[in-house]
């Protein structure tokens, strides 16, 4: 039985939903239902649906569904994504027979991208472009996670693993219960597993205790396999390094090229060159009988997290996946097990600080705690929208951590407190520090990063804070930020209204990436603040610029190519500005400014 809170956030879930949908923000429910539901849980730290592309694909007939897919190059994972909400005024229960029935739908869908299935689909159509990337992408898929959202209440019951030919697959379930609780306590994101080093992998570790005793935590230093290393990460993939931040990069740095060398030229001289890796657990099993005050021998690690080397694992485990030999891999492993958990996150975010980092992105390039955020939310809850007569009272609310709108909503001591607060803050002007970071990177001229979804944006926003391209947070800087997510706002409303069809994001990007390059003459921050809406001149400019967008997306460099991966390339933001600035629109534009 969902408890008073569980069933408030329902409600709240439910009516963003449907508002959305009224407001036209999306083209159906099930779309809105994915925008808002994967809102909430990436800001709870998971990442294996960050980067999702969206469809709306299902054939009941042939009992197939698909609703988003993700691919990750750095752990070769695909993910599927199959939705399943409904309207109620009260939750309803999903039990076993339809977590079951909801989740080979997807699986289905994965199996036919093998067979001749699709060559009778449109090709224009959603499907049949998930289709075309899993074709695409099947050399390098390593694995499949299908996942179903819903917003109802789900007994506790997912899948056990299986496997599509080579390709194992596994389950996971996300209900309105664990999303609150994901959000709100925390809870449900990380999954301890326990990893049998003696059982499964015949290689137990023997480590050095580290003598200094407290409450806090217990230490051991080390060494470990490269072959045992390499074999946990391809059974446990992403689990184990739920807690790396830098989870989600792919493994393209100079660093890493450096790591992938030594393994391929000079194995032996692994252990020399590599710093290590740095570990977390929440308990381990040690071996009494092998084990004295001061060497301990490790049969079995329970939460074990990698949260510095996730780079250097991955490395390892792709050279065993070339057929490297790893006999000669040897790697350094601390192995920290905490006693206490109410400081994990400060314990976690200080190791991988303090550790020697493998990329010059900082933790708090990715914490909602970064000055930068914490100031930019102080701000919006100082600043007023004006008003021709008076004091204003209404106001935009910076997020800095998901969850805190509603929060605030529920902390309002009465029922007509509450109402008062959604007056002056609507949820219609709640703004998540990742998508004003989408805003923002789209018109400062970056639509390829933006393309790659939320997450690897924050890292690109983050960098340029670091670099002082976004500027420290000021009253000013607050109003262009809200201004330029009304004038993404009015463009994507415009460009949906349209009904281009497929990759309706991408052209948001792209379209608002040429206004902030050849249009900013036109763009008065302020006054899009004081009026909270654009000017005629560019509501009549956005419908011209979308289609020259989308004509573009049409004409790839290369034909058949995947749009949506094209648009994630430098070079396909730069041919559009080619483009443009060969085209009679831009040389209609030079003639009014001369």
């Amino acid at each position: 039985m969902l408890n008073s809170k569980i069933l408030e956030f329902y409600t709240d879930l439910r009516d963003e939903v449907m508002e959305g949908v009224k407001n036209r923000d999306y083209e159906s429910t099930n779309a809105a239902f994915k925008n808002v539901f994967l809102s909430y849980l990436l800001e709870t730290g998971e990442t294996v649906l960050s980067d999702c592309q969206f469809v709306d694909f299902k054939k009941d007939a042939d009992k197939i569904r698909l609703d988003g897919y993700a691919f990750s190059d750095y752990f070769n994972s695909l993910t599927l994504l199959v939705s399943l909400f409904e309207p109620k005024p009260v939750p309803g229960t999903i039990r076993k027979t339809e977590i079951e029935k909801q989740l080979k739908k997807a699986l289905k869908f994965y199996k036919s991208c093998a067979t001749d299935y699709f060559q009778e689909i449109e090709e224009s159509g959603e499907g049949y472009q998930a289709y075309e990337f899993i074709d695409t992408h099947k050399k390098d898929i390593e694995s499949v996670t299908i996942v179903l959202i819903t917003n109802n209440e789900a007994i506790p019951f997912v899948p056990e693993d299986n496997k599509a030919g080579r390709i194992p697959i596994k389950y996971d379930v996300w209900d309105i219960e664990r999303l609150y609780n994901a959000v709100f306590t925390g809870e449900n994101v990380y999954r301890p597993t326990t990893i049998k080093l003696k059982s499964k992998y015949k290689s137990p570790l023997t480590m050095i205790r580290v003598p200094a005793e407290n409450e806090i935590y217990d230490c051991f230093v080390g060494i470990i396999s490269g072959q045992t290393l390499a074999s946990v990460y391809k059974d446990e993939g992403q689990d184990l390094i739920q807690k790396n931040v830098r989870s989600f990069l792919q493994a393209t740095g100079k660093v890493n090229k450096g790591i992938k060398n030594s393994l391929a030229k000079n194995p032996e001289m692994f252990m020399a060159y590599n710093n290590g890796i740095s570990t977390i657990a929440d308990s381990i099993t040690i071996d009494e009988a092998l084990s004295s005050d001061s060497v301990v021998t490790i049969n079995d690690i329970t939460g074990w997290q990698i949260v510095n080397g996730g780079q250097t694992t991955a490395s390892i485990y792709n050279a065993m996946q070339s057929k490297l030999p790893l006999g000669d891999v040897f790697v350094q492993i601390k192995l920290t097990v905490l006693k206490q958990h109410s400081n994990d996150e400060e314990i976690i975010h200080n190791i991988s600080q303090y550790a020697n980092s493998q990329n010059k992105i900082n933790m708090s390039d990715f914490n909602a705690n970064d000055p930068y955020h914490v100031n930019m939310e102080r701000i919006s809850r100082t600043t007023y929208i004006p008003v021709e007569r008076g004091k204003g009272t209404e106001q935009w609310f910076y997020e800095r951590a998901r969850g805190q709108y509603l929060v605030e909503v529920n902390r309002q001591p009465t029922p007509s407190a509450k109402k008062q607060f959604q007056a002056r803050c609507p949820k219609s002007r709640c703004i998540s520090k990742t998508v004003a970071a989408k805003c923002v990177m789209a018109w400062k001229g970056y639509p390829n990063i933006v393309s790659k979804g939320l997450e690897t944006n924050f890292v690109f926003f983050s960098e340029k804070i670091q670099s002082g391209e976004i500027p420290p947070p000021s009253t000013a800087g607050y109003i262009e930020m809200i201004s330029t997510v009304i004038l993404f706002n009015t463009c994507d409303k415009i460009i949906n209204n349209l009904n281009y069809g497929g990759f309706k994001a991408q052209q948001d990007y792209y379209t608002v990436a040429l206004l902030g390059k050849y249009y900013s003459d036109l763009v008065n921050f302020q006054r899009i603040w004081e009026k909270q809406a654009l000017n005629d001149e560019l509501v009549t400019i956005i419908p011209i610029l979308a289609d020259f967008v989308w004509d573009h997306f049409q004409n790839p460099t290369v034909p058949g190519v995947n749009i949506g991966q094209w648009c994630k390339k430098e070079d396909c933001w730069e041919l559009l500005q080619e483009r443009f600035e060969g085209s009679e629109i831009y040389k209609n534009r030079k003639i009014e400014n001369v």
